[in-house]
């Protein structure tokens, strides 16, 4: 039987990376967030001959796309390939001896203003969806709206001296819904939607090569409470959801009632997402992405069960192997 292989497949400005070009000791990381950041590449590579340094050196802004290809992988003739997305270079650090180098690159839209240029305005008589929609287009990107139960009206929202990036990642956030920027499209989506799908592999004991596993009750809640100003009556008024004795309780602007139990139901979410966490480091899966779920099996006890993916880093060199942050679905979402 042949033995599993597994290789990056890597594309700048067009042309191919060849394993000759990274040095035969060098490493890939593509690294996968579920919600708040971008998808990231490092690409390590032994620059004996200085050609990376010198000539190679890429230029601030190219471009490079990778693929995940295994040979082999679970049985002979398993042949299978992971589209990683598309990134800007950004980073490059080298150092020695021997003479190494790491470059870097994050997905972003080819109009990087979306992260860089500060902007004032003030939505009024808006949607989330809709305010997504300008930014996007301005940005030269798609938006996919993954969410249930229909748009999340707004009265009105000041973006101050924020970029685009930053204003909508927070403004979704409040609402309880989270960002994913990959392959020039930015997903909205609802994480506990997510976290309340079937999970999409397992994991068991004899899978896992290292792991991590912690808990905590302080800092997380069964309900809360939300107190605003009418902005009509200018009447004090309180949205709660939940119950219990562990309340969560916050204050701040709202246009109505409804507007702040969404913006409290979120913040409890929040505050409870992560209070069981679990990081593994397994034989590597292609397609195994941030904002899946998988179970957890064989370990033991109250490590066992339902866990969502935070974040996914493939490791590509010598091998091919998994880091994965994992936060417990226990329940009781709000």
């Amino acid at each position: 039987m042949r033995p599993r292989r597994a290789e990056a497949a890597l594309t700048w400005n067009g042309a191919a990376v060849t394993t000759d070009m990274i040095g035969s000791k060098g490493e890939v990381t593509y690294t996968d967030p579920a919600d708040g950041e971008s998808d990231t590449i490092d690409i390590t590579i032994n620059d004996r001959d200085a050609q990376w340094a010198g000539d190679w050196l890429p230029q601030k802004g190219d471009t490079l796309t990778a693929q995940i290809l295994i040979y082999d992988w679970d049985a002979e003739g398993d042949d299978r390939s992971f589209d990683c997305g598309s990134f800007t270079l950004d980073d490059y650090n080298f150092s020695g001896w021997p003479r190494t180098g790491t470059i870097s690159g994050v997905s972003v839209p080819a109009d990087t203003s979306f992260k860089t240029t500060k902007r004032t305005k003030t939505w009024e008589k808006a949607t989330l969806q809709a305010i997504g929609q300008e930014i996007t287009a301005r940005a030269g990107i798609s938006l996919v709206w993954d969410v249930e139960g229909g748009d999340v009206p707004i009265e009105t929202v000041e973006q101050t001296e924020q970029n685009d990036c930053e204003f909508y990642t927070q403004l979704c956030g409040t609402y309880g819904l989270c960002l994913k920027l990959y392959a020039q499209k930015l997903v909205v989506y609802d994480r506990e939607a997510y976290k309340a799908k079937e999970p999409a592999h397992t994991i068991r004991k004899e899978d896992i090569q290292t792991w991590n596993w912690h808990t905590k009750l302080e800092g997380t809640y069964t309900g809360g409470e939300y107190t605003y100003t009418d902005p009509t009556t200018e009447e004090e008024i309180k949205a709660t959801v939940g119950g219990g004795d562990r309340i969560l309780k916050e204050s701040g602007k709202a246009d109505n009632a409804a507007d702040a139990q969404r913006k409290i139901t979120a913040l409890v979410n929040k505050a409870n997402h992560g209070a069981t966490t679990l990081t593994v480091t397994i034989q590597g899966r292609p397609g195994l992405v941030a904002t899946q779920c998988v179970t957890v099996e064989g370990m033991g006890g109250a490590i066992d069960g339902k866990y969502y993916i935070d974040s996914a880093a493939s490791h590509i060199g010598s091998g091919y192997t998994m880091e994965l942050e994992l936060s417990k679905v226990e329940g009781g979402s709000l």
